[in-house]
């Protein structure tokens, strides 16, 4: 046999060491005493370990949920990742979840409103077993028997949305709920860094970050942080109804003072106004970060209501989002009033630009990853 012939298979063999390696690395906590974990995730029910040298066999191409060491929901019960391995790549996505925003305690407690954001009182296998559907298992992009699917041979990481903060906060916040003392942990940015903590250690080829709503802006604001915590690779980051437009200035305001959100390292004026960090990014992506992907539907219902805009105010400030994003950055731009659109990979702008194939344009690097519609 020509020696060169047995170069792919070896290349095969050390991805899968890796791999196996990085498991071992991921061992973690499983489901909480009482918990009775879903058949289609799998936790440990002894000592939490997730390392094939200890014993526990963590299934390749199937979801196991480990709870991570210092990542916390709003009531500050502890929470941590989903994670479907594959070694058929290296290819790394890491999903934030969306979920809406809570500032105040009516909107945080569902004191004579719903409550605003998802999950505050915990999230844990049984959650994630509620959400996957949605997020993954009829998503054009995670089907692990189709190999035309876009990420169909990466390993996917599910980051949960339990903090109310856009993934952000640094800071628990007492509320006063009816005349009750109520602390909410806003701590997603803590979560993002234990959540990086706990698998940077993946011998990923390129990374691949995906926001949905209020995950995206997590993406966006955490950007510079999972790209160094994968320093060798390059970093993408998409965004799904995630454009950061201007906040009206007493929300945006409160925000601030209930989240105390972190920023990007170096964003010396990111705190002034929520618009401030895509102007941030349009100066240049942070070290090792890739193409830039946004998903805009301009009067997008959803943030105008949480962020005190009409349609008409939200078009005009989506579009100046939108319309300022060229090179490395593009937006898929359609003029109606819809939140999220992953979905729906069959939409098309007015001009016919369909959504999935200028996606996978986004994460191939191909020239159809441009600012496209509205």
């Amino acid at each position: 046999m020509d020696p060169m012939s047995a170069m792919p298979a070896m290349g095969a063999i050390q991805t899968r060491c890796w791999a196996v390696l990085w498991l071992v690395a991921l061992a973690a906590c499983g489901s909480s005493p009482g918990e009775t974990p879903d058949a289609d995730v799998q936790t440990d029910a002894t000592d939490g370990a997730l390392g094939i040298d200890a014993g526990y066999d963590v299934p390749l191409e199937t979801w196991s949920w480990v709870d991570v060491p210092g990542m916390v929901c709003g009531n500050g019960s502890q929470t941590g990742i989903a994670i479907n391995p594959s070694t058929k790549s290296q290819k790394l996505v890491i999903l934030f979840e969306g979920g809406g925003g809570c500032w105040e305690a009516a909107a945080c407690y569902g004191i004579l409103i719903p409550v605003t954001a998802s999950h505050l009182d915990g999230f844990n296998a049984q959650t994630f077993a509620s959400v996957r559907p949605t997020f993954f298992d009829s998503n054009f992009m995670f089907q692990r028997t189709d190999p035309t699917s876009l990420f169909h041979d990466a390993t996917w990481v599910f980051v949960p949305y339990c903090t109310g903060d856009l993934h952000a906060g640094t800071q628990d916040t007492v509320y006063d709920a009816l005349g009750q003392q109520r602390t909410m942990h806003h701590r997603g940015a803590n979560n993002v860094d234990a959540m990086l903590g706990r698998i940077a250690g993946f011998p990923a080829s390129e990374v691949f970050a995906i926001g949905i709503s209020a995950g995206g802006f997590g993406v966006q604001l955490n950007w510079d942080r999972i790209s160094a915590a994968f320093p060798n690779v390059t970093t993408h980051a998409f965004a799904d109804g995630s454009q950061m437009v201007p906040i009206e200035a007493g929300r945006w305001g409160t925000m601030n003072s209930r989240w105390a959100p972190r920023f990007p390292a170096g964003c010396t004026d990111c705190s002034t106004q929520f618009d401030r960090t895509a102007a941030h990014w349009r100066a240049g992506p942070p070290p090792k970060g890739g193409r830039l992907g946004l998903v805009d539907s301009l009067q997008d219902g959803t943030l105008s209501l949480f962020f005190g805009y009409d349609a008409a105010g939200m078009k005009a400030a989506s579009l100046v989002i939108g319309n300022a994003m060229t090179g490395t950055q593009a937006a898929f731009m359609v003029d109606d009033n819809t939140h999220t659109r992953l979905g729906q990979p069959a939409t098309q702008t007015s001009t016919g630009v369909v959504l999935k194939p200028w996606v996978e344009a986004w994460a191939n690097g191909t020239a159809a990853f441009t600012t496209v519609g509205p």
